[in-house]
């Protein structure tokens, strides 16, 4: 057989559907299916064509731009070792383009079926820690997050559970309803028996958007969404040791802050490293600090501000990705991240089921990543990559060119 008489796209897809699986369950299978993905992506070739699209696509120029002026940093801040070692983690977004020019639309659901298959099995394998039925590593049954750390899994499994509730407005068969409706309570459950603080808040946001987008009378959507948020709520604080004990920690932790200057406590630490990163990028505005040097100077700036926070050198970042690159990149970091907040917002997507699932999935990223260096760990970067890829394919503009 030649090459050229392969399908390539066809395998390709096979591929990302088996990537989506992957996510939730195996870093290993994930890059497995990463890298075969993109090997096929490169030799499937028709380069002057893909570089047609993706010259008028907004999020590829912006992850294209991301990578090429981290790069060019090197030039005016040095330290080629650690920038080529921070960057090259950005390999996991080439998926995106990969999704972009070579993903067969018409498999659209498959891809969201094989991952929620993969959260399922991943809720599986948490509840059996939980209950202490299995052992995995050394997963405590207090917060059992087997395959990702318990801010990634609490994001990824509040987004899971928006896709659940849009999947079971606008199924129409009445077994495959009582399917979702059931896994939606487990998937709940499993957030709140977690100590992912950062998944519960977006699964409350993500909440409201889902019912206010897909219910045509808003009041009533409004009214719901309060009764059943409250009704979770209260059933998580008074059955879930795990959920009442962060709560009241960070309760504590922001008191502390407030009305003592105490920012060495839950909550506070975020605070305080934002009011440094905002400190660094104000006076690193033109071009940034560059990617090694981005926390230099953070103990100095945090005596400046008399912020009571210890060890802040152990900080590798300043727990937001947008401020990160911002601080990073300077200027240019900052007009990166607006811009990747813009088109994750702006996908032109006809199906209203999943133009829906794309705010969410925008709105999760974008909250997640206020509280975390999402382009700096895999899992994160996978989220992003697989699902911004994913809805950025289904766009009006890529639909008239297949």
């Amino acid at each position: 057989m030649k090459l050229q008489d392969i399908n390539f796209k066809k395998y390709i897809t096979y591929l990302l559907i088996a990537y989506a699986f992957a996510f939730p369950v195996s870093k290993a299978a994930t890059n497995l299916f990463e890298i075969l993905a993109i090997l096929l992506w490169v030799i499937e070739g028709n380069w002057k064509e893909k570089f047609n699209l993706y010259k008028k696509d907004l999020l590829s120029l912006t992850i294209a731009t991301l990578i090429g002026f981290s790069l060019l940093s090197i030039l005016w801040h040095g330290n080629a070792e650690l920038t080529l070692r921070y960057v090259a983690k950005y390999r996991h977004l080439l998926i995106i383009f990969v999704f972009y020019t070579s993903f067969d639309t018409k498999y659209s659901k498959h891809v969201i079926s094989a991952f929620l298959l993969g959260i399922f099995i991943s809720e599986l394998v948490s509840y059996g820690i939980f209950f202490e039925i299995i052992h995995y590593k050394n997963i405590s049954p207090t917060d059992p997050t087997p395959f990702m750390s318990h801010m990634t899994y609490s994001t990824v499994l509040a987004f899971a559970i928006s896709v659940l509730i849009v999947q079971l407005i606008f199924e129409k068969n009445l077994k495959f309803k009582i399917f979702y409706i059931l896994f939606t309570l487990s998937a709940t459950i499993n957030l709140f028996i977690n100590g992912g603080k950062t998944g519960q808040i977006i699964f409350i946001v993500l909440i409201f958007i889902t019912t206010l987008s897909s219910v045509q009378h808003k009041m009533k959507a409004l009214l719901s969404s309060l009764l059943l948020l409250s009704i979770t709520f209260f059933i998580a604080f008074t059955y879930s040791p795990n959920f009442h004990t962060r709560s009241i920690q960070l309760y504590s932790g922001l008191h502390d802050m407030v009305y003592h200057n105490n920012y060495d406590v839950n909550g506070g630490r975020r605070v305080a490293l934002s009011i440094i990163g905002l400190k660094t990028f104000v006076n690193n505005p033109i071009l940034g600090t560059g990617i090694s040097y981005h926390m230099k100077n953070a103990q100095s700036y945090a005596t400046q501000e008399k912020l009571n926070i210890k060890n802040i050198i152990g900080y590798s970042d300043y727990h937001s990705a947008f401020l990160t690159i911002s601080v990073q990149l300077g200027i240019i970091g900052l007009f990166i991240s607006l811009l990747m907040i813009y088109a994750l917002f702006s996908f032109s997507i006809q199906k209203k089921e999943y133009k829906i699932l794309s705010v969410l999935f925008a709105t999760a990223f974008v909250m997640f990543s206020f509280t975390h260096n999402t382009f700096h760990t895999m899992n994160p970067m996978v989220f992003f990559a697989l699902f911004a890829g994913f809805f950025n394919s289904l766009i009006q503009k890529r639909e008239t060119h297949q």
